[in-house]
């Protein structure tokens, strides 16, 4: 509301012989300059509120635009990977760059994710203002699975994560397991892998075998050979640990006795079968 000082238009009065004289229709006029001044008020609290409200609707929308604007997802950082490059990782994740941190489902991406054959677990949390961390747990290669020629990797679960043939890890070869198509990223159905993973598990304990020399071979209704640098050692099924210690004192007692073996054969438990080279 403005003011100003008021200026009186009343004459002033005047000392006359006579007596005093007034000013005639003073408080009239007071008056009409009074419902005038109150007319022009309220002509102009209509359009003072109708420029507020839309003054409030403009600023509202501008500050939900600058607020879009801050919390636009502009960096992902992935960690906890190290045999998928985050570029691989990339098409999993979908479109998430540009859009606003807090709409994005981060339960779906997680999920999108893991679709991955080598991711096992990941949790994805927000930074603020424009950064998404997502952090994966990877499987475990546990063997190599000659598949017909080619190589795959399997984790300790049996499930397959692809020919990730460029790394080159200190691991045993499966053979004699054929894999279906398209089994990537799956569970292997193949019992005999199970049995070739335990054993892979069972011998990485032992110092005196070397892993990246090593062969596991499975025969029929999952039958364990296991290829060692210069002979092979039949495991049969189950009880694998206890199996490579009792080879390990019958193969002591040769190599005291001077006699060379290909083969020692411990499927049974009340007989060693051994197989000897022939010396010429």
């Amino acid at each position: 509301m403005y003011f100003s000082q008021y200026r009186s238009h009343k004459k002033p009065f005047i000392k006359k012989r006579n007596g005093l004289k007034k000013n005639p229709g003073g408080l009239f006029g007071g008056v009409i300059r009074f419902l005038k001044l109150a007319a022009i008020i309220a002509s102009l609290v209509p359009a003072l509120y109708l420029m507020d409200k839309g003054y409030g609707f403009i600023s509202k929308s501008h500050i939900l635009h600058q607020a879009d604007n801050f919390l636009k997802v502009r960096s992902v950082k992935i960690k906890g990977n190290r045999f998928v490059p985050a570029e691989e990782l990339a098409p999993y994740l979908g479109r998430i760059e540009g859009r606003n941190i807090f709409r994005i489902d981060i339960r779906d991406i997680a999920n999108g994710v893991k679709r991955h054959p080598w991711v096992k677990e990941v949790s994805i949390r927000r930074e603020l203002p424009d950064t998404l961390w997502v952090d994966i747990s990877e499987r475990t290669p546990a063997v190599y699975v000659n598949n017909n020629g080619s190589l795959y990797l399997a984790d300790e679960e049996g499930i397959i994560l692809g020919d990730k043939t460029e790394n080159a890890l200190i691991l045993p070869v499966v053979y004699g397991i054929d894999l279906p198509k398209g089994g990537t990223g799956n569970k292997s159905p193949v019992e005999g892998l199970s049995a070739a993973i335990e054993v892979k598990r069972e011998i990485s304990s032992l110092p005196w075998i070397d892993l990246s020399t090593t062969g596991i071979e499975v025969e029929e209704r999952g039958q364990i050979v296991l290829h060692l640098k210069g002979y092979r050692i039949r495991l049969g099924r189950g009880g694998y640990l206890e199996k490579l210690k009792r080879f390990k004192e019958i193969a002591k007692n040769l190599e005291e006795k001077g006699i060379p073996y290909k083969e020692i054969d411990l499927r049974f438990d009340n007989q060693v079968i051994v197989r000897t080279v022939k010396v010429i």
